[in-house]
């Protein structure tokens, strides 16, 4: 009856940020049909008029429909644009919308040549706004996915030391995911160690750690269809006065944005907020990208958290924070976690400390 209710609720969300003169609309993005269906195979299609709804799969994913998704009419197709075709002309639908950020051309022209008269219509930035707030329930998932990754790198942090490659770190990291009750990995494992590290997004590779070097280790899980993401940069041995700095620099720029995340606030604060202390400190050019972005079913997902950011945080968003510091052939450092906004402040629920503390020794 919870998970029914959650549907109906996120399905009204999807009505009210379209136009009001639209018939229909299409889900066809893997991450909003899971969103408002439930459904978690990989062929899912929605057709959604106000008042009926839809759900299509073909033949390898009927009986996980059928379980799965309750509130739509389940059906397996053949081809699927003839269906959605016949759909439309059953409704009576005269203006459909559909993700312009997921449908092919190939596949409106298809669309196009089975319902003729009908009137289509894009929506890309408008439906963005549809998973930016979590409800609880995705709170709820979002933190335990957080607690299996934060908790395997515990089990990890042992073997960073000097003679191990970077790609063992990745593999062992990656094995305790799965089983500490992971579905997967939520992207490449970056394990990056040394001059290596001045790459953000430097892959683990078979490079050896040597004593003297950061290593950055950017992870996270899939658990029941939610990402999590956090970025720890490690120091095997003891920091230069060099690299104790820009450790520092990157963690208060970290804990600045942090402190700024606030209901009600606009979203380019937060950027703001570690940009402008990397830069007082002299490190401007060598903060490349953006201080965060949203995290849910998609591991990159509204809302966008950059100098370039638009609209205001709102609570239920849950958003990474990541600044960092990349020197080329030395390497960088990047420190990340992810908050939920609540009604005052926030809640951090990627909970590996932090600080500066050699290992490997």
């Amino acid at each position: 009856m919870g998970e029914s209710k959650d549907r109906s609720k996120r399905i009204k969300k999807l009505w009210q940020i379209v136009d009001t003169e639209l018939d229909g609309m299409l889900i066809t993005s893997p991450e909003n049909v899971r969103y408002l269906s439930g459904f978690s195979g990989t062929e899912g299609t929605m057709v959604l008029t106000r008042s009926e709804g839809f759900f299509l799969t073909d033949g390898r994913y009927t009986t996980q429909a059928r379980q799965q998704v309750k509130d739509f009419t389940v059906i397996t197709f053949k081809e699927k644009w003839k269906e959605i075709g016949r759909i439309i002309k059953k409704l009576k639908i005269k203006s459909l919308g559909f993700e312009s950020r997921n449908l092919t051309v190939a596949f409106l022209h298809d669309l196009e040549k089975e319902a003729p008269s009908i009137t289509l219509k894009h929506y890309a930035e408008a439906l963005d706004a549809l998973r930016a707030v979590k409800d609880a329930e995705e709170i709820r998932i979002l933190r335990k996915a957080a607690l299996i990754a934060s908790e395997s790198l515990q089990e990890v942090i042992p073997l960073i030391k000097p003679g191990v490659r970077e790609i063992d770190i990745a593999t062992e990291l990656e094995y305790h995911m799965r089983k500490k009750g992971g579905d997967a990995i939520a992207f490449q494992t970056i394990v990056a160690s040394g001059y290596c590290s001045a790459l953000p997004h430097g892959v683990a590779s078979k490079k050896k750690i040597k004593k003297g070097e950061f290593v950055i280790v950017d992870y996270g899980v899939v658990y029941q269809g939610y990402s999590s993401d956090e970025t720890c940069t490690f120091m095997v041995g003891k920091p230069t006065k060099k690299q104790k700095r820009i450790y520092e620099t990157v963690k208060k720029a970290h804990d600045l944005a942090i402190e700024a995340v606030q209901h009600g606030k606009p979203l380019k604060e937060v950027d703001d907020a570690a940009r402008s202390y990397i830069e007082k400190m002299g490190y401007k050019t060598y903060f490349s990208h953006g201080t965060g972005h949203g995290i849910g079913l998609s591991v990159h997902e509204p809302p966008v958290v950059s100098f370039r950011a638009k609209g205001r945080i709102k609570r239920g968003m849950v958003f990474t924070v990541e600044p960092g510091v990349y020197l080329p052939r030395w390497g960088g450092v990047r420190i990340e976690d992810t908050v939920v906004v609540k009604s005052s402040g926030y809640e951090l629920i990627t909970v590996t400390d932090k600080s500066l503390k050699p290992i490997g020794l």
